[in-house]
């Protein structure tokens, strides 16, 4: 009787690590149905909404994030620690995963850990410029390693290392026609359109810095599509030349009907925008781990595909940033030109193919 091919991935925290793990997973239940995926995360996390809802068993580690100050949380991290590889350690004897798959955030480590010392194949995905630290310390022992940027390659020597892209939802490389993604907004076909969000929190120092001047770029003619984030308290919002609400689930009409887009640099946010091919006003969060958005952002300032502003600049530099960028169709069309050169549309096939391969696909 043939063995049923059985894969575990390990991503958490955020849609930056999940995302493009369960379009690799679909990717290979696409590719070889009959194969069986688990999924390792947190509770209270992400994941736990979105990867039971994907169609995949979820299973929970008791791992969380180091805190630098002093705290009952802090002390409890060894005691974590230890059970979290007892846990990741019962998961490999229960579901003998025949190819182990890590994309991020703390729970990447133990399961990593133990798929390494159970000698099972270890493949690690990292969206990121800047790789890390649990990417970093999971490397030496990985099969192979699959990144996004060309320049992540420098901190990841060996020839394990391949730019396979970021995979993104299929939906984002669709053409979707500018008028009627405007017209989805209400607003109108032929205004430039300006697409500002921050997650679904929203980015706090970018709606601090965009409410103030609402009403000079509406006067000025440009209209706004806004989502704030449940954090904002300004509610939802529709008039003419603006579309304001908390979140939009849309997305790839929101994309399809901006100009130009405001963002934080998160590595899924900018894989999208190399999907849809549009220029943006960067803006890292800059408590993110290892400031590795600002490496992300710099490297899109860096290759003329995008802007970047910096939290404390947006007070002062971001009207006359956007009103420039709008400004300047040649300019928003070599953007927006640059970042689609850097789209892998089959991301998620190349790198389901290779961790196919590993674990012993026919």
């Amino acid at each position: 009787m043939k063995t049923q091919l059985r894969l575990l991935f390990a991503a958490g925290g955020t849609g930056g690590h999940i995302f493009p793990a369960l379009a690799v997973a679909d990717k290979c239940r696409e590719l070889y149905p009959d194969i069986a995926i688990e999924f390792v995360g947190t509770r209270g996390r992400l994941e736990e909404k979105v990867v039971p809802r994907a169609g995949y068993r979820l299973n929970y580690l008791w791992i969380s994030g180091f805190e630098r100050k002093l705290s009952v949380r802090t002390m409890a991290l060894p005691l974590k620690i230890g059970t979290s590889f007892a846990q990741a350690l019962r998961i490999m004897r229960r579901f003998r995963p025949h190819a182990v798959i890590c994309a991020g955030a703390y729970v990447s480590y133990p399961v990593g850990m133990m798929a390494s010392l159970s000698k099972i194949p270890l493949v690690l995905m990292e969206s990121n410029a800047l790789p890390g630290m649990v990417i970093r310390r999971l490397a030496p022992r990985a099969a192979e390693i699959h990144v996004a940027f060309d320049a992540t390659m420098k901190h990841l020597n060996g020839s394990r290392v391949f730019v396979s892209g970021n995979p993104v939802r299929k939906v984002f490389f669709q053409k979707i026609d500018q008028a009627r993604a405007r017209a989805h907004f209400g607003l109108d076909a032929d205004r430039p359109t300006l697409l500002a969000f921050g997650g679904s929190l929203g980015a706090r120092s970018i709606n601090n810095a965009l409410d103030p001047v609402i009403g000079r770029l509406l006067e000025s003619g440009v209209q706004v599509i806004w989502q704030t984030g449940t954090s904002y308290t300004g509610g939802e919002r529709k008039e003419p030349g603006l579309y304001r609400s908390t979140f939009i689930h849309e997305m790839e009409m929101a994309y399809a009907a901006a100009d130009l887009v405001l963002a934080r640099a998160g590595a899924t946010t900018i894989a999208e925008l190399a999907a849809v091919g549009k220029p943006s006003v960067l803006v890292p969060l800059p408590t993110a781990a290892d400031d590795h958005q600002r490496i992300n952002a710099e490297a899109i300032r860096d290759s003329g595909a995008g802007a970047m502003l910096l939290d404390r600049e947006l007070p002062e530099k971001l009207l006359p940033a956007i009103a420039t960028l709008l400004a300047d169709g040649d300019g928003l069309q070599r953007m927006g030109n640059s970042i689609r050169r850097m789209a892998v549309p089959d991301a998620d096939e190349r790198i389901a193919r290779r961790v196919l391969a590993l674990a012993g696909a026919d």
